[in-house]
């Protein structure tokens, strides 16, 4: 059965947090509604504490486990994708940060080739320096993977209605237009960049997160998001939010998100009582 518009909500999303290590995304992430279940490929949970404290966020509405096997997180996550006995009790799931995930998926493939099965010959993969190495095969497994793990957060997402974040890293990279002129943007990292370079497509939120540094070095610098593109950094929003957000002291959710989603419902509201 088809729906209308009416019945398509807008206070929970499927968002993307990328930005240079260090730009606060995981401290803006923290701020989200709780309980939270946290899939921690990075192994960084404890740089949490500051954001945690300063917002006064209780530790015992966090929770996580550090993952280094996309096999052992997907087994947490696939039964989070249906109905959970007494429904699931996180209101945020985050997942920080896929750059790492994706670099587990592909250290998998190795481990099946060389460590896990001890096999030999051509079937041991290939070798350089006595290292185990990815062959380019081995890349479809990272997008295979990748697609696997957007489709059950997905579920996740619309089964529940709940919020989920994907936390991703960025480089910068040279790309000509096409005038022939050179500029620098800011790209997904994972070893395959097609798979990256999907992700954004399937997201509700796509923020990109960055500081602006300051002429003067001694007064540090602003950490900013931005939510719509700039010809670089892709972002984009289905909220009513500022096309760029300093985030230095303010609670991202409750101060920046929550308004944001009032604001749009009681728009909603007033249109449809007229």
């Amino acid at each position: 059965m088809s729906s209308n518009m009416t019945q398509a909500g807008n206070k929970v999303h499927y968002s993307l947090f990328k930005g240079e290590p260090g730009t606060w995304k995981s401290s803006a992430a923290v701020t989200y509604p709780g309980p939270q279940y946290w899939f921690s490929f990075d192994g960084k949970m404890n740089a949490l504490h500051i954001p945690m404290l300063k917002h006064g966020i209780d530790p015992n509405s966090i929770e996580f486990d550090d993952f280094d096997s996309w096999t052992e997180a997907k087994k947490v996550l696939e039964p989070m994708t249906y109905g959970v006995p007494g429904g699931l009790k996180y209101k945020t799931i985050v997942l920080d940060s896929v750059t790492s995930c994706a670099d587990y998926m592909l250290r998998e493939v190795i481990l099946n080739k060389t460590g896990a099965t001890k096999k030999s010959g051509a079937d041991a993969g290939k070798r350089v320096g006595g290292f185990a190495v990815n062959e380019m095969e081995d890349f479809n497994a990272e997008s295979a993977g990748l697609t696997e793990l957007i489709a059950l957060t997905k579920k996740v997402h619309k089964f529940h209605k709940i919020d989920v974040i994907l936390i991703a890293h960025v480089i910068r990279t040279d790309q000509k237009d096409q005038s022939g002129k050179v500029q620098v943007a800011r790209q997904l990292v994972t070893a395959g960049k097609k798979p990256a370079a999907k992700i954004p497509a399937y997201c509700d939120e796509t923020y990109h997160f960055g500081l602006r540094t300051s002429i003067d070095p001694t007064a540090g610098g602003e950490f900013v998001i931005l939510t719509q593109n700039n010809g670089d950094d892709f972002a984009r929003t289905s909220l009513p939010l500022n096309r760029e957000i300093k985030i230095n002291d303010v609670n991202f959710y409750k101060d920046v998100v929550l308004p944001a989603i009032t604001q749009q419902e009681q728009s909603i509201i007033n249109r449809q009582t007229k």
